[in-house]
């Protein structure tokens, strides 16, 4: 998810962990990239947020690329949304591109993106092989 082309001369993006054993009630704000392994009680800006496994966000998201590993109770703004298969969703997604992989967990209501930039969203639901 995050951009492995970068010249060999520019620094590698650093991500900021919220980990395991923390847990924030508020926002955060930040220029770069997040992982959330920990909890957040509030909203979150960034430039790509990635909820980890046993990360747990109820709040709001403004991400342009988000991926969720995860739990999500809240309303998601941004570019791109990846739901994996341990991820658990439920809120709000206005997005420009969805990607849900199978025995994800989504509970959502669709809004329309005002960009006119792109094309409409792309919704790619695996279907479930049980």
């Amino acid at each position: 998810m995050f951009d492995n082309n970068r010249k060999s001369n520019e620094e590698a993006p650093t991500a900021s962990l919220i980990d395991k054993d923390m847990r924030i009630t508020g926002s955060v704000v930040s220029a770069g990239d997040i992982i959330l392994a920990g909890v957040l009680d509030g909203e979150i800006n960034c430039r790509n947020l990635v909820v980890a496994d046993n990360g747990r966000l109820n709040g709001t998201i403004n991400s342009q690329n988000t991926e969720i590993c995860g739990e999500v109770i809240g309303d998601i703004v941004g570019d791109k949304l990846q739901i994996r298969s341990t991820g658990r969703f439920e809120g709000a997604i206005k997005v420009e591109g969805i990607e849900v992989e199978s025995g994800a967990d989504v509970t959502a209501k669709f809004k329309k993106s005002r960009r006119n930039k792109r094309p409409a969203a792309a919704v790619i639901v695996e279907e479930n092989a049980e």
